[in-house]
């Protein structure tokens, strides 16, 4: 392939924000990876900015998901507790709402377990 800016040079690089074939003159190397002029590298700055971000993001969004579910299984064992100190329909309605939360909290653990665990799987195969 030749280069996009000078066509009797042979390319040598892809620009990652464009898309264009570079030649030895034309490639610049940056931190966010091989562009052609300087509206592509701000691009690609921008970019891995931006993925960057987004990683912080989700990891937030992990442990959050991962608090509320301890939360809900805490909540759900001090309803069972507090059920069992008396008798009657409002202790029975805690007791369930104490089953509830559990059983919340533990199912919604377990499929965070499982989405974290096919992103493992999933990141290991592009490496």
């Amino acid at each position: 392939m030749k280069c996009y800016n000078h066509p009797e040079k042979d390319g040598v690089a892809i620009c990652q924000a464009c898309g264009r074939v570079l030649c030895h003159e034309c490639v610049r190397e940056t931190d966010a990876g091989i562009a052609c002029r300087g509206e592509c590298t701000e691009s690609l700055r921008a970019e891995k900015k931006l993925q960057t971000e987004l990683g912080f993001h989700l990891q937030n969004v992990k442990r959050s998901a991962r608090l509320s579910s301890f939360f809900s299984i805490g909540m759900g064992i001090l309803f069972i507790l507090f059920s069992n100190m008396g008798f009657g329909l409002v202790y029975n309605f805690v007791l369930l709402l104490g089953i509830g939360f559990t059983l919340y909290g533990s199912v919604a653990l377990l499929v965070n377990m499982i989405i974290f665990l096919k992103q493992q799987k999933r990141s290991k195969r592009y490496i």
